[in-house]
């Protein structure tokens, strides 16, 4: 996966660790790429030592580390069949990041809540919604941010874009 993905892991890590707000995550800007770009089992592995290595490093090893690292390395491995053949750009991986997020948060939020603790599913599922906007936001961020630094299809299609922006811009004038 070279060294891009060495460094990604490592801030990973780092970035979860600041917790910037609950479920703050990169992961989908590494995954989507990987899964679309690398051989099939590279996206789940990174998912699954992402997700495992940060609980070992916060101390939280548990039932939940084997819930959230298969959940999310399942995930990868669907995308590495479902990417194969798409388009790679900031409209394919921004959906399928955001189904990514509520696959998981469904699954780690209120099928496990209920299916462990009991919980009643409709009380599981409207506490998991503003859990899951968050989530959306962090992942739709990551794609933005990061994915573009691992697939050069991805950069072309955003500095386009910047550039675009740039020049409709500076027809802009302010008036006093």
């Amino acid at each position: 996966m070279g060294h891009k993905y060495i460094v990604g892991f490592i801030l990973t890590h780092f970035y979860r660790i600041l917790r910037v707000f609950p479920n703050s995550d990169p992961l989908m800007g590494f995954i989507l790429p990987a899964a679309k770009r690398e051989k099939w089992w590279k996206a789940p592995l990174f998912a699954f030592l992402a997700m495992a290595t940060f609980d070992l490093i916060s101390g939280h090893l548990g039932i939940w580390t084997i819930i959230t690292s298969v959940t999310y390395a399942a995930i990868a491995l669907s995308y590495t069949f479902l990417l194969k053949g798409a388009k790679p750009s900031l409209s394919t991986y921004i959906p399928a990041g955001i189904a990514g997020v509520i696959a998981f948060d469904t699954i780690t939020g209120p099928l496990m809540s209920t299916f462990l603790f009991s919980q009643p599913l409709w009380l599981s599922v409207l506490g998991q919604v503003p859990f899951t906007l968050m989530h959306i936001v962090s992942a739709s961020f990551s794609i933005l941010l990061i994915t573009p630094f691992l697939d050069k299809a991805v950069m072309e299609e955003a500095s386009g874009l910047i550039s675009a922006a740039i020049s409709h811009m500076k027809g802009w004038r302010i008036e006093a």
